[in-house]
């Protein structure tokens, strides 16, 4: 399940699909924001942040009805916004067997720290020099997580700004993005495959 950032939804993340169904998932971009808007302020994301959580909980729960994936694992890939979503929600849902972190991080919503033993395989991709959200939180969540016993991977790429790997971005880096994707591709056959 991919979950977008904070501009929300855009035709690249059904392309981002394609690449890993053409790699063997099964693959779900959703819309998070539908029912309530982006949400500007940090009052909107506070208030909208319970009806995120529940549209990925809904998502997980319509892919476990599909045949193809019914009794399988499923993995939650998140950019930015999208990537603290999966975190907060990853250890509550017994169906994932797998979190990428693409340029988020630790924040108050990081896995409590009994829920770590119970949280899922993670993979952290972020820019070093990220000033949007601070690669700081990266090593955060990554510290937090290795402290507690939870398994957790973590790639920094040297001089890459935010959203790196988004083809729409000024600041995107293809040779991060291919590296990126292929570490995503290689964690999640991995993971997904227990």
């Amino acid at each position: 399940i991919l979950l977008p950032g904070s501009y929300g939804w855009r035709p690249d993340y059904a392309r981002f699909a394609r690449t890993f169904a053409d790699s063997g998932f099964v693959a779900l971009a959703i819309d998070y924001y539908a029912e309530t808007g982006r949400g500007a302020s940090p009052a909107d994301e506070i208030r909208n942040w319970p009806v995120w959580q529940a549209t990925v909980r809904n998502a997980v729960a319509y892919l476990e009805t599909l045949p193809p994936v019914s009794g399988r694992h499923i993995g939650l890939v998140g950019y930015s916004r999208g990537a603290f979503l999966a975190v907060s929600v990853a250890s509550s849902l017994p169906a994932v067997s797998a979190v990428v972190d693409f340029y988020g991080g630790g924040s108050d919503a990081d896995p409590a720290e009994g829920a770590i033993p119970r949280f899922p395989p993670l993979m952290i991709l972020h820019g070093e020099a990220d000033t949007e959200v601070s690669v700081a939180l990266a090593h955060r969540l990554y510290d937090r997580m290795r402290a507690h016993g939870g398994e957790v991977e973590m790639h920094l790429y040297p001089g890459a700004q935010h959203v790196f790997n988004a083809p729409w971005a000024a600041t995107y880096s293809a040779p991060d993005a291919a590296d990126s994707w292929k570490r995503t591709i290689e964690f999640l056959r991995r993971r997904l495959a227990r």
